[in-house]
């Protein structure tokens, strides 16, 4: 198991700190223009990227992946998690190791894949007496080696011996791919955007580590020396910080503050652009960083286009992903993977009620249907369809019968 052989080199290891373990090595970790070193921690200390990131893994790990099943055209059923058989839909859904909810694991691959560009899913073979269990791979100590016969994943933690998994046994998700093996993260594009803000957050706390003590230039009577110059700085400081009222003896002549106007500079206008700009790399509208309209049902309209031009790739992705790794050949023929979407689109209590109505009086769902969506029990003969009286019949011969549900085709 390889849980159990990591701690047991860990507990062989004896320059290594449990600290060292879980930061592992960043490969993006350079200087920027601005001087701002950014990587996945500092990244954070950005209000909007911290943003992006968090609520894309949260809404996405947020949302169950299903597996369905359809042997016959038509007749689909959703696979339901089982303990016993330890199924793909169990893993999924219920336990997909034995540390991790299903929420937990979603949204540590999901942060991987905006802040390294990849997520490295591995699931071991089958043995007698283990459990089934799906594990990531540390990206950021993690990568794709092929010896030109095989493509392997090779996982280096300092101080350990080398770990290689083979293809088969790893599910691969990627953003920013230029070759279907490595990709590249968000954070690695928008660097200098992210720099940038930094150096603003730095000037920012050396404005506000002032207070509302005003700086200036003091002119002296005399010459003063370096010393006095150094004891006369610390005196004003002190005094402004305790009394707020600076009192100069006959030795200052002049004294003239110097008001640092940041709006005046485009300051703050820089910092607004910034996290626009942040936002649009991580395709995140800006109605969801509170800024942009903010009309109900624009927000909406923009929360569908979220899921669409932001949230739908991911998904797609691990599902296609899926079929392939999680999978059999003969099972890919009748069973695929399905993300719940609708859990992201949840509407008002109102809005969502005409919904499943009209669902159910257009024949899509049964009565027993809708109240499940709503996690209310069936009712004895709620599993028929209706439909409206007055719809009619197609007929082979392409002729119209009507009478609705009572037409025979």
């Amino acid at each position: 198991m390889i849980v159990s052989k990591l701690v047991r080199l860990r507990n062989q290891a004896t320059n290594m700190s449990p600290a060292d373990f879980l930061k592992g090595v960043d490969y993006f970790d350079l200087p920027t223009v601005s001087g701002q070193r950014v990587n996945e921690d500092s990244c954070r200390n950005i209000a909007t990227a911290y943003r992006c990131i968090n609520t894309i893994s949260d809404d996405i790990a947020s949302m169950p992946l299903q597996t369905f099943m359809s042997r016959a055209p038509g007749q689909i059923e959703r696979m339901r998690p089982d303990f016993r058989l330890e199924n793909i839909a169990w893993l999924l859904e219920i336990s997909p190791n034995r540390w991790m909810t299903p929420l937990v694991f979603k949204k540590m691959a999901v942060m991987w894949l905006l802040t390294h560009g990849a997520a490295w899913i591995w699931q071991p073979p089958r043995q007698v007496g283990r459990r089934r269990e799906l594990f990531l791979l540390p990206t950021n100590v993690t990568r794709p080696v092929f010896d030109g016969t095989q493509l392997y994943y090779e996982v280096t933690m300092p101080g350990w011996p080398v770990q290689r998994y083979p293809d088969v046994e790893v599910l691969p998700l990627l953003i920013n791919s230029t070759n279907g093996i490595n990709g590249k993260g968000v954070i690695s594009y928008a660097r200098e955007t992210l720099g940038r803000q930094l150096s603003n957050y730095s000037t920012q706390n050396k404005i506000a580590g002032k207070g509302l003590n005003p700086s200036g230039i003091a002119w002296m009577a005399g010459e003063v020396n370096k010393e006095a110059r150094k004891k006369f700085r610390e005196t004003y400081e002190e005094t402004m910080s305790e009394a707020g009222i600076a009192i100069f003896d006959p030795r200052v002549t002049k004294f003239e503050a110097i008001t640092l106007k940041p709006v005046d500079a485009q300051f703050l206008e820089s910092i607004e652009e910034n996290d626009k700009e942040i936002a649009n790399f991580f395709s995140f509208p800006l109605h969801k960083l509170n800024s942009g309209k903010q009309a109900y049902n624009s927000n909406e309209q923009q929360d569908l286009e979220y899921l669409k031009s932001c949230i739908n790739p991911y998904l797609v992705q691990w599902e296609q992903a899926a079929a392939l790794r999680w999978l059999t050949e003969a099972e890919q023929n009748y069973i695929y993977f399905r993300f719940n979407r609708d859990s992201l689109l949840r509407t008002d209590a109102k809005t969502r009620a005409e919904v499943i109505e009209k669902r159910i009086q257009s024949g899509v769902l049964t009565p027993n249907e809708g109240r499940q969506i709503d996690d209310m029990p069936a009712y004895p003969g709620g599993d028929g369809h209706y439909f409206p009286a007055n719809m009619a019949a197609i007929q082979p011969d392409g002729s119209l019968v009507s009478g609705g549900a009572n037409a025979k085709p």
